[in-house]
């Protein structure tokens, strides 16, 4: 494989993301849908020769709801719990599908217990020495941009765009220090995480303090601070206090999973050729094999 950045990707992200993008599809059984499989390993097709990488990771939730987290913010994805009745996650299964295929065509993928697919992304990219590339739909992850090394390349429409995000994009994108972003997150919040944010503290104002003071320590420090402001912030202490353990990325959890080598073929090819003929995915792991060999050439 030609010599690039370690990839890292987002495995739950891009599942979920491929799902949504590409109709339902069903295994030669008519019952198992594989439109998610389709997408993640048709999106992987074009990715390895399009990066290039040394490495691969493909990072997965090992608790997508971590007690650390809730501990700290019983709200942190509440809102996501299956209540009694609730029809099953319908990607959950397809998630599991494609796990099988990374592990029979010996693509690494990574986990670790107790922690979520971008805690393992951050402490690889943290033990990596050379440049690190992410590909997520989780903006969670902008926050790793403030290491110089790594770029998030975020999934724009579907799978099939991507921008690359690094510290220049974001102070473009949200008018803060580009090494800022999970401070950003902290003020403003994010209801799809159920993270409230400080009250009466909105994109614009976090974006305003942001730029003036440099950051959220900086900004609480502040002796110039509008009495508005200030009352805001003291009337969030506590939530500032709880976010930051919620937001903050775990860069040293153990992670499990291969060495990140991109096999030249597939490692396991009878179990391989037995998924291909049970899900019904022989031109996805037709192109695949086609990008493998593609990003493997000379440049």
């Amino acid at each position: 494989m030609a010599p690039g950045a370690t990839l890292l990707i987002d495995g739950s992200s891009l599942a979920y993301r491929a799902y949504h993008a590409i109709p339902v599809i069903t295994a030669p059984d008519g019952v198992t849908e594989t439109n998610a499989v389709h997408g993640f390993i048709s999106f992987l097709s074009r990715l390895i020769p399009d990066r290039r990488p040394s490495r691969l990771h493909v990072a997965l939730d090992a608790d997508w709801r971590p007690a650390f987290r809730v501990d700290a913010l019983p709200a942190y994805k509440a809102h996501r719990v299956a209540a009694e009745g609730d029809p099953p996650d319908p990607v959950e299964p397809q998630i599991a599908l494609i796990i099988e295929v990374l592990e029979a065509y010996g693509i690494s993928t990574g986990r670790s217990e107790g922690y979520e697919a971008e805690d393992v992304i951050a402490s690889i990219a943290k033990r990596s020495d050379g440049p690190v590339e992410v590909v997520t739909g989780d903006r969670d992850l902008f926050a790793l941009v403030r290491h110089p090394h790594v770029r998030v390349l975020y999934t724009l429409r579907g799978v099939s765009e991507l921008a690359p995000v690094d510290q220049a994009w974001v102070n473009a994108k949200y008018g803060i220090p580009g090494d800022r972003y999970m401070d950003y997150a902290i003020l403003r919040g994010d209801p799809s995480d159920g993270l409230p944010g400080v009250a009466g503290i909105g994109e614009k104002t976090a974006s305003d303090l942001l730029r003036r003071y440099g950051s959220l320590d900086a900004i609480l420090a502040a002796r110039d601070l509008s009495p508005t402001v200030r009352a805001k912030l003291n009337r969030g202490a506590d939530y500032l206090v709880r976010a930051r353990r919620v937001v903050a990325l775990a860069e040293d959890c153990p992670v499990e999973g291969g060495t990140g080598e991109i096999p030249d073929a597939p490692v396991h090819a009878e179990r391989l050729r037995a998924l291909q003929d049970r899900l019904g995915i022989a031109g996805p792991l037709d192109r695949l094999r086609a990008g493998v060999r593609l990003a493997s050439a000379p440049s």
